[in-house]
């Protein structure tokens, strides 16, 4: 069996945690207060301010002067914090339950940064998880568990759209690297080989963690520059193939921490994603066309178990990219003889 099929009660919970999230969300958007209320007095009035902790510095943001409609607000945002940690506290309950329940946790490091892009509504902008780590979550989502040995890593993958608007208009208070390293100082902009070009990804100095932001290839952008992302203040890194996977994505919680809600693609259309990926890499990057070969067999396995009508669209989506299907049909000949055959009934 490639591949553990977790219990009832365990996707229960994990159902539970993906709602209290999105609730969670809900509920910041709409208060949105971040920070602590600090008041002065001035001239024999008092004056209030929401005081944010931006890396070492502290930044101040003017409230108004000391009314009972202000102080009803404070009073409500002081209360909605209170309950708001009491889920919280709930959440990290259900995220220890779900770990011993089989599902993948993820290291406390990944959480913190992912943490700092949700933080920065990158998900909410309509931001999208790829690479191992939506492998790893689309486990949890799928509620299976794979060999842990394959799940491990350090990078963290994000695409995003340019085309899709965001209803975001204002820039951000801090661009995602002054947040990211708030964090942890020791974050710094990975030059591109073009060093005139914005970088487009930041590592940990001195350690294997990583952010690197993509979007999907433009042909007005043939020379694949990287592209602003406005309301991130940072760039971009365009690839081919990751418009396909952004097309269709789901809400998804990270089981870390207190959870995290984020966005992944559906479990289709990454699996075949990985088969593309996979038929085009160079020589030289086997032992990664190996690895895009074994997520997409696992996923494909479990996809055809127990959801093979999710099959049919994923693959009918391949029709418009010819070089696209040929590749992934290509990747589908190196795989064991009977998935290519199981998946051939489900798109004959």
């Amino acid at each position: 069996m490639p591949y553990v099929r977790l219990g009832d009660s365990v996707l229960t919970l994990y159902a539970e945690l993906l709602d209290q999230l999105r609730a969670a969300d809900a509920e910041a958007a709409v208060h949105g207060l971040s920070g602590s209320f600090v008041s002065k007095e001035i001239r024999g009035r008092t004056y209030w301010y929401l005081q944010r902790s931006e890396g070492t510095a502290k930044r101040q943001i003017y409230l108004g002067p000391e009314s009972p409609h202000l102080l009803a607000r404070i009073d409500s945002a002081t209360a909605h914090r209170a309950a708001a940690a009491g889920d919280e506290k709930r959440r990290r309950e259900i995220v220890g339950m779900l770990e011993a329940g089989g599902m993948f946790r993820d290291r406390a490091a990944i959480g913190v940064v992912l943490r700092v892009l949700a933080d920065a509504s990158l998900f909410r902008a309509g931001g999208v998880l790829v690479g191992m780590q939506a492998f790893t979550t689309l486990a949890n989502v799928l509620g299976v568990a794979f060999e842990k040995s394959s799940l491990r890593t350090a990078d963290i993958d994000v695409a995003h759209d340019i085309s899709i608007p965001l209803g975001i208009t204002e820039p951000p208070d801090l661009d995602l690297l002054e947040r990211l390293r708030a964090s942890d100082p020791r974050f710094f902009a990975v030059p591109g080989i073009d060093s005139r070009e914005p970088s487009t990804s930041f590592k940990v100095r001195g350690r294997d963690l990583r952010v690197d932001l993509l979007t999907p290839a433009a042909r007005s952008n043939p020379r694949m520059r990287p592209v602003y992302l406005p309301h991130l203040g940072v760039a971009a890194q365009p690839l081919y193939g990751l418009d396909y996977v952004l097309e269709e994505s789901i809400d998804a919680a990270v089981i870390v921490g207190s959870g995290i809600r984020v966005r992944v693609p559906t479990p289709a259309r990454f699996a075949f994603h990985k088969l593309w990926l996979a038929s085009i890499r160079s020589a030289s990057e086997a032992a990664k066309s190996k690895k895009d070969l074994r997520q997409a067999e696992q996923l494909l396995n479990v996809i055809i178990d127990d959801r093979p009508d999710d099959i049919p669209p994923a693959w009918s989506a391949l029709s418009a990219r010819s070089s696209f299907l040929r590749g992934v049909k290509a990747s589908l000949r190196k795989l064991p003889d009977d998935l290519p055959h199981r998946l051939a009934s489900l798109v004959a």
